[in-house]
């Protein structure tokens, strides 16, 4: 598939996938790849009957084969009317449920109105729900206090881990004890505070978060208890040739985004003073702070990052952050800590092979551990999402992969 250039500029097709019939794709790839099932559940291998082919117009009305069909599509998605699909079947789909006749969808509303309106579940709001809202601090204390709302709570875990990330090509995070005394400075009972309290974070020490099918193995490279040693990090701090402490700049988003947020930015800020270490913050606008952080011309060399992965397996967790084969010289970057080792990528390689999932998932988090050795990351906390439905919803699953509402099953009173 090296020379293809896709359907519309090469009439001949791709051979690496066959079509024996109507009902069967086969894919023959060039190296082994265990987790190729999980890619192929990817939105982008939804097949396209070739006579209902649009292109760029194809998702106004996209061919479904499953139980709801798009009726209309407006302005890219802003709103989305579905309906049911006559031709789909539950005899041949125990998986999806298709409950409620239409579903409605709108986006781009700020998050706080979409909070508010679930939480007043007026008129049509009563029979709502919301895909990617979760409740922060400030909501959460008001539906904590109110029995009604509560009820109507969702929590779950989505396998994301937020960070501090180090460039090491920037002193003097070159060196791995200033790395390392960080990793002993760092409060997470203030970070997790920071973050809205213990319902909504979790303090993380892996990078992998703890969930079996990632290969979750418990391990802290650096143990300094929940709140931090400063004695341990003024030590190494004096071994690399910093007695007298150091001045950083640690760089942030300005948005609202619990990872990267200048509460949690305070909240280190305040824990590495207690071990000499001084930090000035620099507070970017959220577009600013993604066109910075993420590109190898102007990385920072300590910044405040995130990272989840697109199924539930340890390799997108891993490999796109430490994998040396995935920098990215002229595009967005993830590996910001350069990281090219030979065992790491050699290591990476031989689990993706592996098609006994959980083989690679121990095998996944053993590399965890190894990686986590170098300091070139400090785990902070793994998200806990809370999520708010309206009063006339039921049949509430939170999925335990995406941990948020499983829209295939929500139904309504």
């Amino acid at each position: 598939a090296a020379d293809y250039q896709g359907p519309y500029k090469d009439k001949k097709g791709l051979s690496a996938i066959e079509t024996p019939d109507e009902r069967t794709i086969v894919f023959h790839l060039n190296k082994p790849e265990g987790e190729f099932p999980f890619l192929a559940t990817q939105t982008q291998f939804a097949p396209v009957p070739k006579a209902k082919d649009t292109g760029t117009k194809y998702e106004e009305h996209p061919v479904s084969s499953g139980p709801y069909e798009v009726v209309k599509n407006e302005n890219d998605g802003e709103h989305v009317l579905l309906k049911r699909n006559p031709n789909w079947s539950a005899a041949t789909d125990d998986q999806r449920k298709a409950y409620p006749d239409t579903i409605d969808v709108r986006s781009g509303l700020d998050s706080s109105v979409i909070d508010q309106r679930l939480s007043a579940s007026q008129g049509a709001d009563a029979a709502a729900v919301t895909t990617d809202t979760n409740l922060g601090p400030a909501e959460l204390a008001k539906v904590t206090g109110d029995k009604e709302l509560a009820a109507r709570v969702g929590t779950g875990h989505f396998g994301y881990t937020n960070y501090i990330a180090f460039n090491p090509t920037v002193k003097p995070f070159d060196n791995p004890k200033v790395r390392e005394a960080i990793a002993y400075a760092v409060d997470r009972s203030s970070v997790v505070n920071a973050a809205g309290g213990s319902a909504l974070a979790e303090p993380a020490t892996t990078f992998l978060p703890n969930q079996k099918s990632f290969g979750y193995t418990p391990y802290d490279p650096f143990p300094a208890g929940a709140s931090g040693n400063p004695a341990k990090a003024k030590e190494l701090l004096a071994q690399a040739g910093y007695k007298n402490g150091l001045t950083v700049t640690l760089t942030h988003s300005n948005a609202k985004d619990f990872a990267t947020s200048p509460e949690i930015a305070t909240a280190l800020q305040d824990a590495l003073k207690k071990a000499g270490i001084t930090v000035r913050l620099q507070g970017l606008e959220d577009n600013d702070y993604r066109d910075t952080v993420h590109s190898v011309k102007t990385e920072p060399g300590f910044f405040l990052a995130g990272w989840g992965a697109d199924w539930p397996s340890g390799g997108p967790f891993l490999a796109p952050i430490f994998d040396g084969r995935q920098i990215v010289k002229d595009g967005a970057n993830f590996n910001a800590s350069k990281l090219n080792d030979k065992s790491v990528n050699d290591e990476i390689d031989s689990i993706n092979k592996l098609t006994d999932l959980d083989a690679a998932a121990k095998r996944w988090g053993a590399l965890d551990q190894k990686i986590g050795g170098k300091a070139l990351v400090v785990p902070l906390f793994h998200p806990v999402y809370k999520r708010l439905v309206g009063k006339d919803i039921r049949n509430v699953v939170i999925s335990d992969w995406t941990g948020v509402l499983d829209i295939s099953q929500v139904a309504v009173k």
